[in-house]
């Protein structure tokens, strides 16, 4: 990939990466409902906003830093979603210290599902630009 455009791409994955981490400080703080309220009239708004949040994270991270597929892990994930999984999971289990905040694991399964298909959609859109060696293995 060329230099220019990995750059963008990478600028573009941080960028996403800050809006995501205000958007958990402003729900952490209790204050989400004033900022989206609109999720509340739509079914599913909530679970879809994470789906659509992670999955827009694991694309762009997936676009950003491609890598080799570690033989040692299960050959459907890659290191950058295994590193967004983990980081995903712990704010998620952090939630049941936060007072504006409940645990739920019907929004980890949707965040799950957001990371799974924004890699499978990267992954796709690399193969098809032979731009990626996300797809071979690491020994």
């Amino acid at each position: 990939m060329p230099s220019r455009k990995k750059d963008l791409i990478r600028a573009t994955a941080y960028g996403f990466a800050a809006f995501l981490i205000i958007t958990v400080v402003i729900a952490d703080s209790g204050h989400g409902k004033q900022w989206w309220p609109f999720l509340d009239h739509i079914p599913y708004g909530d679970k879809l906003g994470h789906i659509g949040l992670f999955g827009t994270l694991g694309f762009l991270c997936n676009l950003a830093f491609p890598n080799k597929r570690p033989s040692r892990l299960p050959s459907f994930i890659t290191k950058t979603s295994l590193v967004l999984l983990v980081i995903v999971s712990l704010e998620e289990l952090s939630q049941a210290f936060i007072p504006y905040r409940n645990l739920d694991l019907k929004d980890w399964i949707a965040d799950l599902i957001g990371l799974s298909l924004g890699q499978l959609a990267a992954t796709t859109l690399s193969q098809r630009t032979n731009s990626n060696p996300s797809s071979h293995v690491e020994d």
